[in-house]
This record gives C-alpha cells, structure tokens and sequence, in this order.
C-alpha cells in the first residue's frame, strides 16, 4: 500500500473565532518565541528510535512540496500534525467561544446527552476521573450519606442508629425520662477506661509526687484578700422574672438566689423557699465579683455533690487602660495573683436534680501567683475509687491550666470527706503545680487532655506540645533535682527540678494557636486546632505531617472547638452569626446546625446527650441539638433561647435577664435580601458591651446529673440550672 502524501499545511496567519470571554493574560507574551520552540522540542517523543510504519520519507516529501508550505509529519490523527502548547490552547478557546452549533457530521442529539453525576460515579470505564468526593446531601441516598459522614464499619454504624433512637426526638434540650417513642434518656454511649489508665497515679508514685511538688499551704481570709477579684462595686442590681413583671433583686460578690425567687417572690417576713416553686425553677444565680474567663464540671463524680471550677478576671475593667501597658500575646505576662473558685451544688430525689433548698457551698479558693487563667480543663477520663474514703479524702481529679505566664500546669484536687455538714471555705496557696512546663522561646495558649497521663497543648508560635506526666514524673524521681536552673522564678516548680520535655513538638499552624480539642474518647489521636491564620486543622497524631486536613479559611480566627461524640463531629462557628458541624470523614465541609445574632463567644457539648449550648456576645445563650440537622438536612431545624442577658452602664451598671423564649426554627441559610445582618451587599456584626456577653457555658460531665448546666457572663453574674426536661 503506497504512503499517503504529507499533509500541507498554509504558512497564513491563524485567526482563532471570536471570543466573548475575558482573558486576564491576554495581551501579555508569557510564551515567547524561545519558549515556543522549547515547548515544540517537549512535544516530541522520547524513543528517537524510528518507526517504519509512520516514517516520512523527507526525499519524496521534498518533491511534491511547493515553496511557502510546510510539511507536517501524520500521526494518525487525520492531518492534525504536532502543535505548541500555545496553539493546543488557541484551539481550545476557540471551540469554547464558537456558537455555530454542532461540528461537521455531529449530530445535535450526541451534544445534548449528558450523563448525571450519580450514574456518572458508577460508569465501569474510566473515562471520568474525580480528584474530590461528591456532597452526599445532593448526591445520593441517606445510605450514601451516612456511609460519607460515619464510613462503613458496622460498629458505627450500630452506634449512629442507637444514638439516633435515643437522641433524635429531644429537639432542643435533653431528655431526663423516657418519652412515648422509647426514646430520650441521657446516657453512656460507650464504655470508657477506668482502672488501668490510673496506675500511674495510685501504684506508680504519681499522687505522692504532684502532692508534694504542690507543697500546700493554708491561707486566712485576710491573707487571701489580695488573691480574690478585685470588685468593682459593692452589689451588683439586675432584673429577673416573668415578662412585664419583674423585679430588680440585689447581689453582693459571693452571694448568691435561688432563681424560683424572681418568678413567685418568698413572703417578705422570711426568705424561706415555698414548697411549690421546686418544679418550677431549679437553680441558682450567683454574683463572682468579675468576668468569669473559665468554666468547667468536675467529673468522676457520681454522689450528689457536683463541682464547679470558676476562674474570673484578676479585676473588673474600667475602659482607662493604656495601650502601652498591654503584654504581647507571644511573650509570657506578668505574675500576678489569681484565684479559682471551687463551687459545690447538690442533687436531690432519684433523678438527681439540682436541689434549691440546700444553698451552693464555695468549698475551696485556689490561690497562684502565676498570672490570671486563660482556660482550665478537668481531666475527663472516667476513674474508679481506689479507697480515698479510707483515708478520709475525696479526689475531685486532676485540673489543667494555662496562665498568663504561658506554664502548663496540672494540680491535684483533694477536699476533706465530710458530706453532712456543710463545707467550710478554704483559701489554699499552692506554690507550684503537680505538674509545670513550657516549651522555649515561647508560651502555652490552649490544651485539652488525650487520656489520663498526656495532655496536648498549642503555642504562640503555631507549634504543637504533647506531656506525658507519667513519664515526667518517673525520669524526675530518678534524676537529681538542679538547683538554680531557673533563677529568675524562685517559685516556678522547675526551679528545683528540670522542666519536663515533650514527648511531641512540631509546627502545625502559621500563627498563634487559640482553641485545641481531641476526639476523646473516640479517637483520642485526631487533634483538631484553630488558629488566628484562619484554618481549622485535624490532624492525626500517629502520623502529623502526612495525614492532616484544612477547613475552609475564615476572616477571622475562631476560639470556639467542642467535640460532639455522638456526630464524631467537631462544633465550630462560623465568623459571623453561624454554628456549623465539621464531621471527622469530611472534615473540609461544614453544616450549619444553629444561626445566632451576636457573634459565639464559647460553645459546650453534652457528654451524655447531644444537645449544644452556644454563648454569644449578645448575651444570648441558645439551645439546639445537632443530630436532627446532621442525619435529616431536609427536616426543620430547631433552636430555643434558654436566657438573655444585657448589661447597661448607667449609674454603677445594671443587668437585665429574660427567659422563657419559644422554640424557633432556625435560619441556616444567608439571603441576600431580607437579611438583617446585610447592608448594600456588606454583613455587618453588631458591637456589644464587654459585660453584657456570655462568655463561657458547661454542661455536667457526670451522667445522672448530665442535664445541669453553667453559664457565666461578663457582668460578673453566674447562672446554674438543671435543664433536663
């Protein structure tokens, strides 16, 4: 069979159709003529070898060639010949800009087929290629959906239907009894460690050690005077009650009321609390002198007395500090003495209510001269007694904290057994934690607890630092202590002994590192952090530097993170006026769950419900349960107002509180008409008063009293109810 002649090919100026497209490169020659001809030498093939099936005999070629032609050699494509990168993509702009219609010898009806995306996913040939996953709430079944949201393990799955059952008909708050569908009930949802996680600290010396490394020592009233927040004003008025008919009442710091009181007032010749206010409110209003900064449940603790940890501000704001006097947030601040509070609140009846006849008890003040508290965190791990009762003490656990002198610090709670009589309040001076470090150069920010022994903390410096205390403890015991290590803080605990080394320290964000939470107890090595480079990252501890995953970026750095362990699903808000959901296998989408007006200041999970608490800085404090959204996106999300606060400055500041708000459906979509946050196209955020936010909110970590929530504000004013329905 004789070869086919070469394809001419004119020397004319190519003139590509019209485009109607913008071009942000046109006009620019990013392709010059040496880099066209570098790109003409890529195009060809590497095997120099020659083919004498495709070969060009360049003698014939030459004979039948005109002048001012060329030849192009045929490589089975029709004529097309070899072209640069540069004409690839003349080309192809210029079959996307055409609007004549179909091709020559095309058939409309082959252009108008189009495969859906569902059937597309299934094609058996591997024409289509995807480098991302599909969004199961367009794309597929619920069986798709859960299969993306909580993968295909059977045990999940088990899991996700039984909290389902259990969780999905309490719209808003947790349920205390079982409802008519069988379902409601808070409870375990899995089983925890309880006894070998604690060998390190009752068979291995790690109680003896931080007991005597914290070398206690009892204060009176007057010498922990200075210690305590430092009030502003003598009593602190606001109103409370039923709408159009409340009263203002009056507290003192320290003081406290019984809610019941603001709605059927007490007869004015005693204070006594009538019979039939006991179903009607249970809980308490409590004044702490200052803004509560943190606020969180002790665990482990199954009798009817609950623990409360309260940390405030060093002193109340007075709007005239200057500006030159304000500490670096990367550099350690100065030592000044701080206090955290230690409430204790009883249940009553079988179902362990929260009782309102016995008052709160503050039963020990915990006085440092390491800075004021960024944030604490009791140890969540579940543990069994091993005869503290014996020894005539009760361990309310192991707290962990950062102060502003950027240490990590673990202390060891103990309180005298005694749950007759009532507490007397004690001021307790510790002189060092059980436990201290800090990583050089710069100072702890967050930290959150991996099991009993390790706790994680992020740093100024986007960096990462994981402690195991058992381990610390068991390398100090067995080294010399190193006198004048640290001179420059006689009382720093690594003045005697050398500051504990991590275990792991590497670089995980750009910037300062604002909120750290684990995945425990599910997956305690997932560690999901925020950072004022706008990313929330997850990250997997068993391998950090390959197996990690980026949010979408935010404007603004977030410092609200909560795991929701039914979902395995992390709580986060948006910038503005959103709470989403980002679950752990598609951790790079989020789902809106609840939408809010001021801006989210903190965020609690139940840890035996799903139910969620959001505070906001509009001092709202809003109610909802995420599981109805996350397994039904179709289905109307709810949310409900537990209380609102707000604050006025006129005379010496005054406080309003509102309740009973209905339930509401939530709007989780933003619209670009009608919404109240846009302006001309821009959303806006609304400036509160400092005092008026709620800044910190709690659930109870125990499971007979897992419906007792907290809630602090600005103002100084602190709110525990039982909210279980």
């Amino acid at each position: 069979m004789e070869d086919s002649p070469p394809t001419r090919r004119t020397l004319r100026e190519r003139k590509p159709n019209k485009k109607y497209s913008v071009d942000a490169f046109q006009g620019l020659n990013i392709l010059g003529s040496d880099s066209e001809a570098d790109a003409e030498i890529v195009q060809q093939p590497q095997d120099t070898e020659e083919d004498e099936d495709f070969a060009v005999d360049k003698a014939t070629g030459d004979d039948d060639v005109g002048e001012g032609d060329e030849v192009s050699a045929d490589e089975g494509s029709g004529g097309a010949g070899n072209k640069t990168p540069v004409e690839d993509f003349e080309d192809a702009m210029s079959y996307a800009s055409s609007a004549d219609g179909p091709g020559i010898g095309e058939s409309p009806k082959s252009l108008d087929e189009k495969v859906p995306w569902d059937n597309a996913m299934k094609r058996p040939d591997d024409s289509i290629h995807s480098r991302g996953l599909p969004e199961p709430a367009q794309y597929g079944s619920k069986d798709h959906q859960l299969k993306y949201l909580f993968g295909t393990d059977p045990e999940d799955i088990i899991r996700l239907v039984q909290s389902r059952d259990k969780w999905a008909q309490d719209i808003t708050l947790p349920s205390r009894r079982f409802n008519g569908c069988g379902s409601g009930v808070m409870g375990h949802t899995r089983h925890m460690e309880a006894m070998t996680a604690w060998d390190w600290y009752y068979e291995h010396g790690g109680r003896e050690w931080m007991l005597r490394k914290q070398d206690p020592q009892l204060l009176s009233l007057t010498e922990a005077r200075r210690y305590l927040p430092q009030y502003s004003r003598a009593r602190h008025k606001f109103l409370m009650g039923p709408y159009g008919k409340q009263q203002v009442f009056e507290l003192a710091p320290g003081s406290f009321m019984r809610i019941g009181e603001a709605w059927v007032p007490a007869p004015a010749t005693e204070r006594a609390f009538p019979e039939s206010l006991k179903s009607r409110r249970e809980g308490w209003m409590l004044n702490v002198g200052a803004k509560v900064r943190c606020l969180d449940w002790a665990p482990n603790q199954n009798g009817n007395i609950q623990y409360l940890a309260v940390a405030t501000n060093d002193s109340p704001p007075t709007g005239h500090e200057e500006p030159s006097s304000a500490v670096s947030a990367f550099t350690p601040g100065q030592q000044t003495q701080a206090s955290i509070q230690i409430w204790a609140f009883r249940a009553a009846g079988p179902e362990y209510c929260l009782d309102s006849t016995r008052s709160p008890e503050l039963v020990r003040v915990l006085c440092t001269d390491w800075g004021h508290l960024r944030q604490l965190k009791w140890c969540p791990v579940p543990r069994t007694s091993r005869g503290e009762e014996i020894r005539g003490k009760t361990l309310i656990g192991l707290l962990a904290g950062i102060w502003s002198d950027g240490h990590v610090r673990v202390i060891d709670i103990e309180l005298e057994l005694d749950r007759e009589r009532s507490f007397a309040t004690t001021y307790v001076k510790y002189r060092s934690g059980g436990f201290a470090s800090k990583p050089p150069n710069t100072i702890c920010t967050c930290v959150t607890w991996l099991s009993a022994s390790e706790l994680a903390v992020g740093c100024a410096n986007g960096f990462v630092a994981i402690w195991n205390i058992a381990e610390s403890i068991a390398l100090a015991s067995k080294s010399p202590p190193t006198a004048g290590l640290h001179s420059q803080n006689a009382d720093s605990p690594s003045s005697e002994y050398a500051m504990p080394r991590p275990i792991f320290y590497q670089f995980i964000h750009q910037s300062y590192i604002l909120a750290i939470v684990s995945a425990y107890p599910d997956h305690p090595h997932f560690l999901a952090t925020t950072s004022m480079d706008g990313y929330t990252r997850l990250t997997d501890l068993r391998a950090p530097s390959t197996d990690f995953i980026l949010s979408q970026r935010s404007r603004l750095g977030g410092s609200v993170l909560d795991y929701h362990e039914p979902l395995q699903a992390f709580i986060s808000s948006e910038e503005n006026d959103f709470v989403r959901v980002m679950s752990l296998r598609r951790f790079f989408s989020s789902l809106n769950v609840a939408r809010v007006d001021g801006q989210v200041l903190s965020v609690a999970v139940g840890k035996f419900h799903p139910c969620v608490l959001v505070g906001c800085a509009d001092g709202t404090v809003i109610a909802t349960n995420p599981m109805r959204r996350v397994l039904h996106p179709k289905t109307q999300q709810f949310q409900q107002i537990w209380f609102q606060h707000e604050w006025t400055r006129k005379g010496e500041g005054m406080s309003r509180i509102t309740e009973g708000y209905k339930l509401e459906t939530a709007n989780l979509m933003r619209m670009l008409k009608g919404d109240k946050k846009i302006k001309d196209g821009v959303v806006y955020s609304t400036i509160h008063e400092a005092e008026t936010g709620v800044t910190q909110v709690a659930w109870n970590s125990n499971l007979r009293c897992g419906g007792w929530a907290a809630a602090g504000m600005g103002s100084g004013l602190l709110r525990v109810e039982d909210l279980a329905l």
